[in-house]
């Protein structure tokens, strides 16, 4: 997180480049990561199955509810983002032991999911999850988290 040279925070606003991170635009972490870490580890997809923890903005700047939420500015980063999660250790840990050879039937499936709309091809989803396993192994191999960055 960036701070405004006084230590308070202000938010990510870009991947910089000394940061270990891959671009999977679209890819949502709770329904299509979500999805792709059901078929790695065989098991049906649930909304909890990624299930990350905010760590921007603060949780403590959250609104407490629905009406909260209505009456915030429009450039409140709870409406226009960017938002960052921290994953669990183990989504990482799930990404980085995937079997190999289980790779092109789970990237087949993947591409299926409704959410793709028949816009995600094989190659494409392969070259992803390779992606992603390969940024999981560097993450525990470090002894570090994934995190996911998402902005309008």
């Amino acid at each position: 997180m960036l701070d405004d040279g006084e230590g308070v925070p202000q938010g990510p606003t870009t991947v910089r480049e000394d940061v270990d991170a891959i671009d999977a635009k679209g890819i949502d972490p709770d329904v299509i990561l979500g999805q792709l870490l059901g078929f790695i580890l065989d098991v049906p997809w649930s909304v909890d199955l990624v299930d990350g923890v905010n760590v921007w903005p603060p949780q403590e700047t959250a609104p407490a509810s629905v009406e909260e939420f209505e009456r915030l500015p429009e450039d409140s980063p709870w409406q226009t983002g960017p938002w960052l999660s921290e994953l669990k250790a183990s989504v990482r840990d799930a990404l980085a032991d995937v079997d190999e050879s289980a790779l092109p039937a789970i990237a087949e499936r993947w591409t299926r999911i409704e959410e793709f709309s028949g816009h995600m091809d094989v190659v494409h989803a392969r070259e992803l999850i390779d992606d992603f396993v390969a940024l999981a192994r560097r993450a525990r191999q470090a002894g570090d988290r994934l995190y996911c960055w998402c902005c309008l």
